[in-house]
């Protein structure tokens, strides 16, 4: 009765008006959402909860990187920053850790941000304490063929990054660090000072438009999750871009017909 299409519509659109589940089933049942979806009935909130529970989180952030299709863009300048979306209900059982060691109760998210669009390109989330950089080179290897520049903050300077663009083709402008040369890294000091000279300080200042991507997000969709799991947790996040791009397409799409009208 209900085909996955319809039921990634339907938990896009809970996450856009920023309720629970069962508030979002009882206001489709009033806005005409049934019938423009040509459905019997509308789902019970249960049928949304199961489906976001068994689909994957990959699925979820292969379609925020569709969305670029639907604008052609290419030889884009993204800029890659972290943020946190808190967690209003964790699990207890989860932050209590055997270990002992307390969990930080917000969901860590990064985005690969398109500077001119303002569209989200690529997501990546997670609930543990793995640095965000390690997320830097798949994120960039996803979508290597339409990338040209990438920016990024002190939090990604490593040679690796560096090279690991390049080697694709794309300029990369990340500041370096300042900090005392270990015993391992005299020796490539001349060739740090030869790298410092591509940096252009010019193009990285426009990385700060990635900042208005994460605020337009949660004022827009909330700054928070309301799912137990650490897994329901960061596919609710990845939702949220995918509303977020979804909006932020049908917006450019009636701008540019509105000029051909004109």
């Amino acid at each position: 009765m209900y085909g996955n299409i319809k039921l990634v519509y339907l938990i896009c659109k809970k996450e856009q008006l920023n309720v629970s589940y069962r508030r979002f089933v009882e206001l489709c049942s009033d806005d005409g959402t049934q019938r423009m979806l040509c459905l019997k009935r509308i789902p019970h909130f249960t049928t949304l909860q199961k489906f976001v529970q068994r689909t994957s989180k990959k699925l979820f952030e292969m379609l925020v990187q569709a969305c670029r299709k639907l604008l052609n863009l290419k030889d884009v300048t993204a800029a890659i920053d972290g943020t946190g979306f808190s967690n209003t209900n964790p699990s207890h059982y989860y932050q209590k850790r055997i270990d002992g060691k307390e969990v930080k109760n917000y969901t860590k998210t990064v985005f690969l941000s398109d500077i001119r669009t303002k569209l989200i390109l690529a997501v990546e989330t997670q609930s543990d304490r793995t640095h965000e950089t390690t997320h830097f080179k798949p994120m960039v290897k996803q979508l290597a063929n339409c990338l040209k520049t990438v920016l990024a903050d002190k939090g990604y300077d490593s040679m690796s990054n560096r090279k690991f663009c390049w080697n694709n083709n794309i300029d990369v402008h990340i500041p370096f660090r300042q900090y005392d040369l270990a015993r391992n890294e005299i020796n490539r000091k001349s060739k740090k000072k030869m790298y410092k000279k591509m940096f252009d300080k010019t193009v990285y200042n426009q990385r700060a438009l990635a900042e208005t991507v994460n605020s337009a997000i949660k004022q827009t969709l909330g700054g928070f999750v309301r799912a137990r799991k650490a897994s329901n947790q960061q596919k609710t996040v990845t939702i949220k871009a995918l509303a977020y791009n979804i909006e932020h397409i049908g917006r450019t799409i009636k701008i540019k017909l509105w000029i051909e009208i004109q």
